[in-house]
């Protein structure tokens, strides 16, 4: 799946029990460092990789999401807890940020995925596209996609798909596109690509051929 939309979309969302009068969720997460690895079939751990970090023990994270009124509680642990918090995690996968509004659509951003070494810029982000008045991004909302690449001489470019089809020939996996803006002229800023979006969904909806 694509990053951008990997940040919006494929969670789920605890439930309050039916008789729930004011639902809210307090979720907290601890890490204890230390906890003995379960060996279902024996105690030795043996593996083939030199570089194996699954020692006997793992540092083991737990997050806890309770509602303080129906006291629904969901319990959710794993391995190698690595936590990031605050705005480095907003800004590095887009969790949090809002979107931008641009020629009619929002725009919503998503995780980087050519921020690094000479591939850094001011626009880190990928970004999917959603009509207006979208409070929490789900799969029907999804309109388009912006994709941000690297022109011939090393200039940003972006690249964009749009109108979500079942058997459209653009994109993979969760959601495949009708239309998609090409090589020949990408556009040069994200605006511009939210630009040629909206283009594309005013055609499709004026009955245009997808």
């Amino acid at each position: 799946m694509s990053k951008a939309l990997d940040t919006y979309l494929g969670w789920e969302q605890p439930q309050h029990f039916g008789t729930c009068s004011r639902p809210s969720w307090q979720v907290d997460f601890r890490t204890e460092d230390g906890e003995l690895r379960r060996r279902y079939g024996g105690d030795s751990h043996t593996c083939p990789n030199d570089s194996c970090d699954h020692g006997d023990t793992y540092p083991r994270i737990t997050v806890r999401i309770v509602c303080p009124s129906c006291q629904a509680a969901l319990v959710v642990d794993g391995e190698d807890g690595r936590t990031r918090q605050g705005l480095a995690a907003a800004t590095t996968d887009g969790y949090g940020v809002p979107p931008r509004r641009i020629a009619g659509l929002l725009l919503w951003p998503g995780r980087p995925w050519l921020d690094f070494g000479r591939l850094s810029t001011d626009e880190p982000h990928d970004f999917v596209v959603t009509r207006p008045g979208v409070q929490r991004v789900t799969e029907v909302d999804v309109v388009g996609q912006i994709t941000q690449g690297r022109g011939k001489r090393g200039a940003v470019v972006w690249a964009a798909t749009a109108v979500p089809s079942a058997d459209g020939p653009y994109g993979y996996d969760r959601i495949r596109w009708a239309r998609a803006t090409g090589d020949t002229k990408p556009p040069r800023t994200v605006a511009g690509a939210a630009k040629w979006v909206a283009a594309q969904l005013a055609d499709q909806q004026s009955g245009g051929a997808e």
